[in-house]
């Protein structure tokens, strides 16, 4: 499954200060084809007696090489009387009519209606995962919606490290050395789809007096001191951080997205 744009626009503006109100119940929809990254561009099923039904995830755990949730039992959709198309995407909304889709996602093979056949998904059948550079405790955060758990707006801080600080690294030290504060600007969709949010402001770190190490890793934190980790990312050249030398970063050069 893949997030829509409502849940995309919403987890980045919590790196602006805005909280992210998780709906209590969420609830699996059909559709005859795809409803799209706005969640409003597809045909959903609308035969007689047919509803959403409310589905329940698993906590979140490691899966395909990210971090995921699946529908923890069976999913029985009401019984049509007559055939009713076949079944190509399926849906994850925050009410049982209208209201806004989180994420979407195509069926490995197209679900025939038949007359007095209704729609069965086997617990499991529906997984929705994340990878990318999104920490492990942020993923965890963001799949968390899905079970009515809303996630705190926060004032993001950049900060440099040796090794990931999910692989047992150590944030850079010496005098001078702190945090540096971030303002992200509005989640805007680039021309691949996904939605994006960039530094709005040109960031600098104090000058350092003394060498603070290595830098192999940048990550983005929820707090000027300890926090957890939201965004982490491998640099592409490490960079020896000396005396005198003051590390910058340029106006959106920071783009985090939702993978």
């Amino acid at each position: 499954m893949y997030a829509c744009d409502y849940l995309e626009n919403g987890v980045l503006n919590v790196l602006r200060g805005v909280t992210f109100a998780a709906p209590a119940k969420v609830y699996l929809a059909l559709y005859l084809n795809d409803p799209g990254e706005d969640g409003a561009s597809g045909t959903e099923v609308s035969y007689a007696g047919y509803k959403r039904i409310e589905i329940d995830f698993s906590s979140p755990a490691e899966t395909n090489g990210g971090i995921g949730v699946q529908n923890l039992e069976d999913i029985t959709f009401p019984t049509p009387v007559t055939a009713a198309g076949t079944i190509t995407h399926v849906g994850i909304l925050d009410s049982l009519a209208g209201g806004n889709m989180l994420c979407r996602g195509e069926l490995v093979e197209p679900l025939v209606i038949g007359a007095d056949e209704p729609p069965v998904f086997l617990a499991g059948d529906v997984l929705f995962y994340l990878t990318g550079n999104l920490s492990r405790a942020w993923k965890t955060k963001v799949l968390n919606i899905l079970r009515g758990q809303s996630i705190q707006g926060i004032a993001p801080y950049f900060s440099l490290w040796n090794g990931s600080p999910e692989a047992g690294g150590s944030e850079l030290s010496g005098d001078n050395y702190a945090r540096a504060a971030l303002t992200f600007g509005a989640p805007a969709e680039q021309t691949s789809g996904q939605i994006i949010a960039r530094n709005s402001v040109a960031t600098a770190f104090n000058r350092p007096s003394t060498a603070w190490g290595t830098w192999t890793h940048s990550a983005i934190y929820s707090a000027s001191s300890s926090g957890e980790p939201v965004y982490i990312k491998a640099l592409v050249e490490s960079v020896e951080i000396k005396k005198g030398y003051m590390p910058t970063i340029a106006e959106a050069a920071i783009e985090v997205g939702i993978n």
